[in-house]
């Protein structure tokens, strides 16, 4: 009996030691959309909460992309101008609706803009 007592005893005392995890507070979400103005780019960005790189070709300033970004992400946009004309290039991430970052690039040949910021 006495073993039967100390060994629940033990478990009991095992039990309630084990380190209890408490779970994280919910990491924030945040909306990120990307938007240029150009008539004919390449567009290169971070597309999703995973860090994954996309790229789209020949779009004008009608485009735009939208995801939700998770806090501390790191954000990438950039807008080349693939057309034969010069033509300034402007690059804009939004945050929750809100300019994070844009860059306006004017260049006789080539114009290209690049933003990167962090999601917070």
């Amino acid at each position: 009996m006495k073993k039967i007592v100390l060994l629940l005893a033990i478990i009991t005392i095992t039990i309630s030691s084990c380190k209890k995890e408490t779970p994280n507070p919910a990491q924030k979400i945040y909306k990120v959309k990307y938007t240029m103005v150009c008539t004919d780019c390449e567009v290169i960005y971070v597309s999703d909460t995973l860090g994954t790189q996309s790229t789209a070709y020949h779009q004008n300033s009608s485009w735009s992309y939208t995801f939700n970004a998770k806090e501390n992400q790191q954000l990438l946009f950039l807008a080349y101008n693939q057309s034969a004309n010069p033509q300034g290039v402007t690059a804009t991430i939004l945050l929750n609706d809100s300019v994070l970052a844009t860059q306006t690039t004017y260049c006789p040949f080539n114009g290209s803009a690049f933003c990167a910021d962090t999601a917070r």
